[in-house]
């Protein structure tokens, strides 16, 4: 009997002296801040602490001991240790995966024209895009009209185009004209004119001013080729005209011109608008 207590008793040491062993084994694995430090020294790339911390973080809460106190952070920059591996040191949890927006690819009908905004003539199954202008020169026109009345009669702005010819020719005398217009716009912002050609320049009236009217922006009317504008895409619209064209030159302007009245008198010398805007003009030969 006293045989099998002494025994036991010696079991019981004998485990109980074993335990803090192995809780210091188990202390010893841990992975800490002088093993992440260690390695940068040996030169290892950001890649590879990296991956090491986050395999011993995975291993469980007891695999590694970090200190990321205020302390620990300045002993680990001052051995160099990268902000991308302390980061990880912080926070091992793997980063979400990247959301990849779904491409959605543009489908472009080869009935109308690209998506590109400007006019386009449809030449067969082609479409030609007319090269486009911002305005950019004008002068006074009806200087002596208006030296013969007196000033009663006022003058006007004309904005020119230089050549005397478009670089696109036209070969229809009813061409189909189709326009995208920029965002906010439609085709009613648009206008097609007749220009008058001026020796080396072609040109048209874009406002008026002094006389007994005052002055305002905008085209003259008679100058204008009416045509009919259908809806037939996303900012897109088919110009029908209601004539045919003869032989001269031609522009597409998209004005943005108000009515402007400087002090108010009317008939005054100080009065006056002008339009703006951008102008696609064509040729249509003899």
């Amino acid at each position: 009997m006293k045989k099998s207590v002494w025994l036991s008793v010696l079991v019981v040491l004998v485990l109980a002296s074993g335990a803090p062993a192995q809780d210091t084994t188990r202390m010893q694995k841990r992975f800490t801040n002088q093993d992440v430090i260690g390695m940068v020294t040996l030169g290892l790339s950001e890649d590879v602490v990296i991956a090491k911390i986050r395999a011993a973080s995975a291993a469980g809460a007891d695999a590694t001991s970090f200190d990321t106190s205020v302390d620990g952070l300045k002993a680990l920059k001052a051995a160099n240790v990268p902000d991308a591996v302390i980061k990880v040191m912080i926070n091992p949890a793997q980063p979400p995966p990247p959301i990849v927006a779904a491409a959605t690819a543009m489908t472009i009908d080869p009935n109308l024209p690209p998506p590109e905004v400007g006019v386009y003539w449809k030449d067969g199954s082609n479409f030609v895009l007319l090269p486009g202008q911002a305005l950019s020169q004008s002068k006074v026109g009806g200087k002596a009209g208006s030296m013969f009345t007196y000033g009663m009669r006022g003058l006007h702005w004309d904005a020119y185009l230089d050549g005397p010819t478009a670089n696109t020719r036209i070969k229809d005398i009813r061409p189909s004209f189709y326009v995208y217009v920029p965002d906010g716009s439609s085709a009613a912002d648009f206008v097609l004119l007749k220009l008058n050609k001026k020796g080396n320049r072609r040109e048209f009236q874009i406002g008026t001013f002094g006389g007994m009217t005052g002055g305002k922006s905008g085209v003259k009317h008679d100058k204008e080729v009416a045509f009919k504008a259908e809806h037939v895409g996303i900012r897109t619209y088919k110009l029908s005209l209601g004539e045919e064209l003869k032989a001269g030159e031609y522009g597409f302007f998209m004005g943005t011109g108000q009515e402007a009245s400087v002090n108010g008198d009317r008939g005054g010398r100080g009065s006056g608008g002008a339009a703006t805007g951008r102008v696609y003009d064509f040729s249509v030969p003899e």
